[in-house]
């Protein structure tokens, strides 16, 4: 055999090798994915109920408490939320996280003058959650909501205060 050559020995010992590194990878590559990115993602919650429907009255807003079941990798976590919602005439939902996108401040629905009022800072808000007055940077942060058999969903988040642009936490 000429030294530019394979050996015969040489070949197969990289053709083990190279059989045996692919075996490896097909098998870590997956496992990987198994046991890292759920421990990496971040938490996702799905659609909580928040109700019945027929309770709500129409253009009155309404505090609603549900719990909520956050996937965090393997582990669920079982929260308490808040959220507002308001029926509208026309039947479809309006929910609101209930955090002032000021400070995230609680804030309170006053029947008689028709506004949400943040207490903390002044901030003033119609019911379609726009800014009337104060120091908020955006209007109220509306969430996903939905009415299937009777029961209102909502798709609760968390967002970040003091920016103008609204940016999920």
């Amino acid at each position: 055999m000429s030294e530019q050559g394979v050996s015969r020995r040489n070949f197969m010992t990289r053709t083990i090798i190279a059989i045996i590194a692919f075996i490896g990878a097909a098998i870590t590559v997956p496992l990987a994915g198994f046991g890292i990115l759920p421990a990496i993602r971040k938490g996702q919650a799905g659609w909580s109920d928040a109700g019945t429907f027929k309770d709500l009255e129409v253009n009155t807003p309404q505090e609603r408490r549900f719990a909520q079941t956050v996937k965090n990798g393997w582990q669920e976590d079982h929260m308490e939320r808040t959220v507002w919602l308001v029926r509208k005439p026309d039947g479809t939902i309006k929910a609101f996280s209930p955090s002032c996108p000021h400070l995230g401040c609680g804030y309170r629905w006053f029947g008689q003058e028709q506004r949400f009022k943040c207490p903390c800072h002044a901030s003033i808000f119609d019911i379609d959650g726009k800014v009337l007055a104060g120091p908020s940077p955006r209007a109220l942060d509306g969430l996903e909501a939905k009415v299937e058999d009777g029961k209102v969903f909502v798709k609760f988040e968390i967002f970040q205060v003091g920016t103008t642009a609204k940016v999920s936490a």
